[in-house]
């Protein structure tokens, strides 16, 4: 199933490129048809088969590529269960009940949508995965569609693959009975014509009634078959005529060509673009073969040989039922026009490629074939480079609007509203993490959300984990048609019919809402979800809760407790012992002083652009983030992302940095490589064949390739120190060099 999603992801990543190069020779075609040869026109459709037959090709510093921004390729590589990345997760809302953090995984940090002025921008986060990227339940989904797709597809090649032989099988039995034509006349014509193309081979001719054109047929053993009563129609020019056009295609291996382009119509068959693609390669190959045939008859014979495709035209009409592998004489009416006037125009010559034809086609094909180059300008990275100290704290993330905290202290001293707790949660229930964000999908924000979202949880980290969430929110627009809502879906497709149940309730002294719908929990078998909405001067506050974990008694409790921060009392908003998110110089004294000892902090990795993008106090046993890496000590944990319009790595490379009392991984589990020194430094060098730390990462540009997951370990003054760094093989020593000379704080 890897290798059939593998090529599925680079048959759609061939199919993307392909279209970019079919709609630019579109224009070429369209703009200078008049000026080009047609055995120009039509080898510039040769550029399109290749790239969507080879979907891996060489990198380049000239490539179309280069000039689309980078981030198209990681929204194209987003979501997918292999791509993983050391910023943590964003709730997909639509499905928003975290997930047991034992089996959360890292994932991409490509979490913010940027849309058009109707769909503008989607912000949307779950704090404990640490809240700039993707969700583990988004990357599900992900892989549930991709899987879909892939079936589809899949189901798409055997139709075709079917219809095409089906098609194949019916016209070789009814030309099982054509009639092989033995006229002297027609088979000196036969020898003449193939003398005049340079053609070693006869081939032979056939009268056949099934054919409403002439055709050739046959890639191995190619037979010409011409419409019955051929010979009493046209004449002996006509005749050498339609058999020079027949044998040009065998000369230029045009039915090989075909089978190649039926083979990539099957894996592409999704895409409309392939199908155009290949209706026009086929009227240029028309033209094409007609300039071969002129070229052998000579300038003086062009208007006989325009008067003979004009008698076919009316005589003969291509069967739109025969889907074997055929060349005819007459393919399509629309065409006949362009054909008559490329032969009125034809002159001696037109039908090789020129020394200058052939240099430009070469150029185009290593500027549309070939990737976006992957080398780098360090001084381009430097140039960017902007200084930044620990006295000014900037962290550069990704999603700087959205913020998760372990307490509710952290998450006052940055909230944009006031807004009211519960002061009663279920007897075993405890703070999870505190969501903090901002929503909107609409041009100048008009539906934005501001919310805060409490989690309480049961159970962490294990099969039955159960939780509760608490949002307050105010804004123009509501929490239901953003998917805050665990009771409710909401679709903006018009006239969609509604999936859940709304009704009016009161809970306790509040009325307000209640959403009821089925939802599917994580790793387990769908359950009532339900979400009570109500609201109180302009803040609007929800529950959101599965009907199995929580009574009706329960919830009003919960719903009649809220009371402002400082009047709390029995809900405990400490977070103690939860890990947490450093965002200024409060939080990384905290941390210094849990982990007992002065930390590194460079906020840039030597010259090639990897800033510091997230900074998290990792503790022991917490209850709030479930990270593969859970180390049995507490850790300070820096993230350096790649800068988005990298040259040097790919979008989705990235560094984790680890530093702690003891190691937070256990060597003996990983595969030793080498050792190296920096300044004096022993470093240790290991591998993660066996995934015990993380799964494989495919390449962002090649799908058939992993990227490198290297772990560096080493011991700098009683200090243990882990980088791991994915995809960064450029410069590894530098980048490295740069985590090893950094002074402490």
């Amino acid at each position: 199933m890897i290798v059939l999603k593998t090529i599925f992801l680079l048959i759609l990543s061939a199919s993307l490129g392909s279209a970019v190069i079919v709609l630019l020779l579109l224009f070429i075609r369209r703009l200078l048809h008049l000026r080009l040869k047609p055995a120009v026109i039509h080898f510039l459709w040769l550029l399109v088969l290749i790239k969507l037959l080879i979907p891996v090709g060489p990198s380049s510093s000239i490539s179309l590529f280069n000039l689309m921004p980078q981030t198209v390729a990681g929204k194209w590589t987003v979501g997918q269960s292999d791509m993983a990345a050391p910023l943590g997760f964003v709730n997909d809302r639509e499905d928003s009940e975290p997930q047991p953090s034992a089996s959360a995984a890292p994932a991409s940090n490509t979490d913010t949508k940027v849309g058009s002025q109707e769909d503008s921008v989607s912000l949307d986060s779950s704090p404990a995965r640490l809240g700039e990227s993707i969700s583990i339940k988004a990357t599900s989904r992900w892989s549930n569609l991709l899987r879909a797709g892939l079936f589809i597809w899949l189901g798409g090649i055997a139709f075709l693959s079917i219809y095409h032989i089906i098609g194949t099988l019916v016209f070789r039995k009814r030309v099982r009975f054509s009639r092989p034509i033995h006229n002297e006349e027609v088979l000196s014509a036969v020898r003449a014509c193939s003398e005049k193309l340079g053609l070693k081979r006869t081939i032979p001719v056939y009268e056949s009634s099934c054919v409403q054109s002439p055709c050739i047929y046959g890639t191995i053993k190619p037979r010409i078959f011409m419409p019955e009563d051929i010979l009493v129609i046209a004449d002996s020019r006509q005749l050498t005529h339609i058999l020079l056009h027949e044998l040009a295609h065998d000369k230029r291996k045009d039915l090989w060509l075909n089978s190649l382009w039926t083979l990539a119509v099957w894996l592409h068959w999704f895409n409309p673009l392939v199908w155009l693609a290949r209706r026009k390669m086929v009227a240029d190959r028309e033209l094409a073969c007609d300039a071969v045939v002129l070229e052998a008859l000579g300038e003086k014979e062009s208007a006989s040989y325009g008067l003979t495709l004009l008698m076919l035209s009316r005589l003969f009409s291509r069967s739109s039922s025969m889907r074997a592998n055929l060349s005819h004489f007459f393919n399509n009416t629309n065409e006949t026009k362009r054909r008559i006037a490329m032969i009125t125009k034809f002159k001696q010559g037109s039908s090789k490629l020129s020394v200058m034809a052939i240099v430009s086609i070469l150029f185009l094909g290593a500027i549309l074939l070939t990737n976006a180059n992957a080398e780098s300008n360090a001084s381009k990275a430097e140039d960017a480079k902007k200084e930044n100290t620990v006295s000014s704290f900037r962290i550069d993330r990704l999603m700087p609007s959205f913020k998760w905290f372990h307490n509710l202290g952290r998450a006052l001293a940055f909230a944009s509203f006031d807004f009211k707790v519960p002061d009663y949660v279920p007897e075993g229930y405890r703070l999870k993490y505190i969501d903090m964000g901002k929503n909107f999908s609409k041009a100048n924000q008009a539906d934005l959300v501001e919310y805060v979202s409490i989690t309480f949880v049961e159970n962490f980290g294990r099969q039955d984990e159960r939780n509760i969430e608490v949002y307050a929110s105010r804004g123009k627009g509501t929490m239901l048609e953003h998917n805050l809502l665990w009771g409710a879906s909401y679709s903006r497709e018009p006239g969609r019919a509604l999936s859940y149940r709304q009704e009016a309730l009161t809970v306790g002294d509040r009325t307000g809402t209640m959403y009821t719908t089925s939802r599917s929990r994580y790793k387990q078998p769908p359950e009532t979800a339900k979400s009570f909405v109500w609201q109180e001067n302009e803040i609007t506050y929800a529950v959101n809760y599965y009907s199995k974990d929580l009574d009706h008694d329960e919830l009003a409790k919960i719903v009649q407790s809220a009371v402002w921060p400082d009047q709390v009392r029995h809900v405990d908003y400490s977070g103690a012992g939860n890990s947490f998110p450093l965002y200024d110089e409060k939080d990384l004294q905290e941390a210094k002083d849990i982990l007992g000892f002065p930390v590194k902090f460079p906020f840039d990795i030597s010259a090639y652009g990897l800033k510091l993008s997230d900074s998290i106090l990792l503790q022991a046993n917490d209850q709030n983030t479930g990270f593969p890496l859970r180390p049995d000590t507490d850790a300070l944990w820096h993230s350096y992302r790649v800068p988005y319009d990298s040259s040097i790595y790919e979008l989705n490379d990235y560094i984790s940095f680890y530093q702690s009392k003891a190691p937070v991984v256990d060597v003996n589990k990983l595969s030793f490589l080498r050792t190296l020194e920096i300044s004096g430094i022993g470093i240790s060098v290991y591998t993660d064949p066996d995934h015990v730390y993380s799964e494989p990462i495919h390449s962002d540009n090649n799908k058939l390739k992993f990227k490198s997951q290297t772990y560096y370990v080493w011991e700098q003054n009683g200090i243990h120190y882990t980088a791991y760094f994915v995809g960064v093989d450029r410069h590894q020593e530098e980048n490295l060099e740069a985590l090893v000379l950094a002074p402490v704080q």
